[in-house]
């Protein structure tokens, strides 16, 4: 059965890096009905903090990748000790200035299989002894994962190409230790869309900056597979589908491109088609972060009004920052305009006509208003196109955007009459 794991260091956030290999571990347990640890790794006294920890949980809660067994590697501070003495009892490992040292074996060669990268060959000479308890007492890296994983029963360690140096070391610590080895697979690396390593300096790296920037999880998830995994030409895909077609011998083995301008393309369509009431409430933060539109002006505006808003103005957006941005036009508050409007000679003849006949209707449907703009200019023999333009800008700060039949009546009698008066 397969067990994979995401092990990350407590040492600050979860970027984007870790996140896609939480994600491909996560994704193949899924997929292979398997089992999916988060263990972490806390050894590093100095830089470990509680902190970390909950940012972790929080930004991998996020992004719904739920795991079966969880684990900090403190606790299992006994069993390393009961390991390494094991070593130095067999006289595998040796005590120098405090230190434990594993010895390496001084001729012959390493062969690392790779599921992706194929047999990659180290010579012994090149490793060289290596120690595995600090003169303090605490345990590195190297050896504590070798004892975790193999005491877990994980059977594929799944991870950056990073980790790849390590690895050799870490067979031989298996080997010593008596313990089966588990499949290796290493990651190809992110790089930015300048080709190099991705870094801060080609922007955010904190898996929940996006979250904050009004990015959806499942843009995330659909994002982060898609660097390095790709299943023919598709683009797309949902959470169900990633699982059912996931695997390892999709996985390339060049390095994958953050583009920054893909993931808001990416989140754009799936804002598209998302429940518009799980939206709502997911917008709803952000709209009210703008400190212009109040807890009061929300529940104001109605539930069914404001589901049928965002309805209709998503399919520009971005993100939820962007959609709550234009959703202001729902509220009273005083619009920023993309540009100064300038009527034209009788315009505000026309518009006062087209005021006074918005005034007088029943009903605020698409339907109505189209029929009452056209019924009030047609008594000064004008049309549609001598107004619209000011009519949408006056109404929702922006020249272009979606049918204005349907945007006036989604904006509602009471804010257009108001906000036409004020061009008037």
């Amino acid at each position: 059965m397969v067990k994979v794991r995401f092990a990350p260091s407590p040492t600050g956030y979860l970027h984007v890096g870790g996140a896609r290999t939480a994600l491909f571990n996560w994704l193949y347990a899924r997929h292979h009905c398997g089992t999916f640890v988060l263990r972490i790794e806390d050894t590093d006294k100095e830089r470990s903090t509680q902190a970390s920890i909950e940012q972790i949980v929080a930004a991998m809660s996020w992004l719904g990748l739920d795991w079966d067994e969880y684990h900090c590697q403190t606790e299992r501070s006994d069993l390393h000790l009961q390991a390494a003495q094991g070593l130095i009892d067999r006289g595998l490992a040796y005590e120098h200035d405090g230190a434990w040292w594993f010895r390496v074996p001084v001729d012959g060669e390493m062969v690392v299989r790779d599921l992706l990268r194929g047999d990659v060959t180290f010579k012994h000479e090149q490793l060289k002894d290596f120690v595995i308890r600090r003169s303090d007492g605490s345990f590195v890296y190297n050896f504590v994962v070798v004892v975790d994983d193999a005491d877990m029963g994980i059977t594929h360690v799944i991870r950056g190409d990073d980790h790849l140096i390590n690895t050799p070391r870490q067979i031989l610590l298996y080997e010593a230790l008596g313990r089966p080895l588990p499949l290796f697979a290493h990651l190809p690396m992110i790089l930015g869309t300048d080709r190099a390593r991705l870094s801060k300096r080609h922007g955010v790296t904190s898996v929940l900056e996006y979250r904050r920037r009004g990015f959806l999880p499942e843009t995330m998830v659909n994002f982060l597979a898609r660097l390095g995994w790709s299943h023919g030409d598709q683009e797309i895909f949902t959470r169900e589908e990633l699982i059912g077609l996931f695997d390892l011998d999709s996985v390339g083995s060049s390095a994958a491109i953050f583009d920054e301008a893909k993931l808001k393309w990416l989140n754009q369509c799936h804002l598209k088609t998302a429940d518009p009431d799980r939206i709502l409430a997911l917008v709803k933060p952000f709209v009210l972060d703008g400190r212009e539109v109040t807890e009061q002006m929300w529940r104001d505006a109605g539930e069914e009004r404001l589901v049928l808003g965002l309805s209709l103005l998503r399919d520009r957006c971005a993100t939820l920052a962007d959609l709550a941005e234009v959703m202001t036009i729902l509220f009273p508050v005083r619009l920023a305009h993309e540009k100064e409007i300038r009527l034209a000679e009788g315009e505000r003849e026309l518009i006062t006509a087209v005021v006074d006949t918005l005034a007088g209707l029943a009903l605020f449907t698409p339907d109505a208003v189209e029929s009452a703009l056209r019924e009030a200019l047609a008594k000064y023999g004008a049309k549609l196109k001598d107004v619209a333009k000011n009519i949408r800008m006056a109404t929702t700060g922006r020249g272009v955007g979606p049918g204005l039949f349907d945007l006036l009546s989604v904006v509602g009698r009471d804010l257009v009459i108001a906000r036409l008066k004020s061009l008037i």
